[in-house]
Parts: structure tokens; C-alpha cells; sequence
């Protein structure tokens, strides 16, 4: 007598995930690029909180948000337009300073919290993963938003933002290519790097 082999089929398991599981995928993949943004973004969009932003067109507010991120990025913007409030112009800026922000504060915060040598702490493992994400996203964004206003100077008294004295930058730079000298004016490409 043959015995016969017996196939053994293996099952698949499908494991599903809890609902906490699915929304800490959620927040750890959208964390970085909100502190990224948020940070990059928060200095021009407080000037825009002065004037009647909030009434203008979605497709309008997505093109500002577009020209803010790529200005500051690169120093080009994709759209022109009277109804961007000045957007249109925002200037490349390295700000180090900006390095020190309340992302980069809560990512550390959460990765030290990680470290602690005590078993009790709940999910030690998915705050430190998130903190290191949100310390880069908060470190990324804060080195390429506005820088803040110098305090030893007395003719700025606001950040640098949406392009605001962007005629100032270009003044400096025609009387620079004319006499080779800058212009005694204020020049705010020294306030991107300090």
C-alpha cells in the first residue's frame, strides 16, 4: 500500500491592522512633510494673514502656496499674477538660524524619549521613528524659510517675506555692476545669511 502524500497547503495569513496601527502609518508618512511645509511657509502666510487672503479662489491659494515653496527653494516661481499678493516674488533665502524650530524641538524631544531606559514607556519605538522624521522635515523647512528680523538693525523690523523688498536687492545689484561697489542702502541678502 502507497500512502499518499498529503499536500499540506499553506494558508496565508492575512494579518489586519488595527486602527491605531493605520493611523500611526498615516501620521508618520504626512509628519515630515507638514513640519517641512509648515515651517517653510509660516512667516509668509502670517504677512498674508494682513490682508484678504483667506476670501481668494482655492486654485489662487494653491499657486501662492506653490510660489512660496519654490521660491524659497530655488528663487523661481511658476506664476504670475496681480492676484498672488506678492508671492510671485519670493526670494531663495538660507536662513541657519531657522535650523532651531519647534519641529526640530518636538523631533529631538521625541527622539530623547525614545532612549529612556524604562520598559514602561508605551511605543518608545514609533515616537523615536517619528521623531527622527519630524526633525528632519522641521530642520529641512526651518533652513529655507524666512529668516527672522535682525534685532541689531533698526531699519528691519519684519522678516523678509514674499518678496517684500525685493527693489531694494536689485538696486544693490545694478549700482554693483555700474561702480562695482553695493549701494549704502539695505541690502537684505546679508539678513538671508546671518
Amino acid at each position: 500500500m502507497r500512502r499518499s502524500k498529503r499536500r499540506t497547503s499553506r494558508r496565508k495569513t492575512t494579518t489586519k491592522k488595527s486602527a491605531g496601527a493605520k493611523i500611526y502609518d498615516m501620521v508618520k508618512h504626512a509628519a515630515p512633510y507638514y513640519a517641512f511645509a509648515s515651517q517653510l511657509t509660516q512667516k509668509d502666510y502670517s504677512a498674508l494673514e494682513q490682508t484678504d487672503y483667506k476670501n481668494a479662489p482655492l486654485i489662487d491659494k494653491v499657486k501662492i502656496f506653490s510660489n512660496i515653496v519654490t521660491g524659497r527653494l530655488t528663487g523661481f516661481t511658476a506664476f504670475k499674477g496681480d492676484n498672488l499678493y506678492g508671492s510671485e516674488t519670493t526670494p531663495f533665502t538660507i536662513n541657519p538660524a531657522g535650523l532651531v524650530n519647534k519641529f526640530t524641538g518636538a523631533g529631538l524631544a521625541a527622539i530623547l524619549y525614545s532612549k529612556v531606559p524604562i520598559k514602561m514607556l508605551p511605543e518608545k519605538g514609533r515616537v523615536g521613528s517619528l521623531g527622527k522624521k519630524v526633525l528632519v522635515g522641521g530642520a529641512v523647512g526651518g533652513l529655507f524659510d524666512a529668516p527672522d528680523s535682525n534685532p541689531h538693525s533698526t531699519s528691519m523690523s519684519t522678516p523678509r517675506v514674499l518678496g517684500r523688498n525685493m527693489s531694494v536687492i536689485q538696486q544693490n545689484r545694478n549700482a554693483t555692476m555700474q561702480t562695482g561697489f553695493a549701494s549704502a542702502g539695505n541690502d537684505t541678502t546679508r539678513s538671508s545669511f546671518t
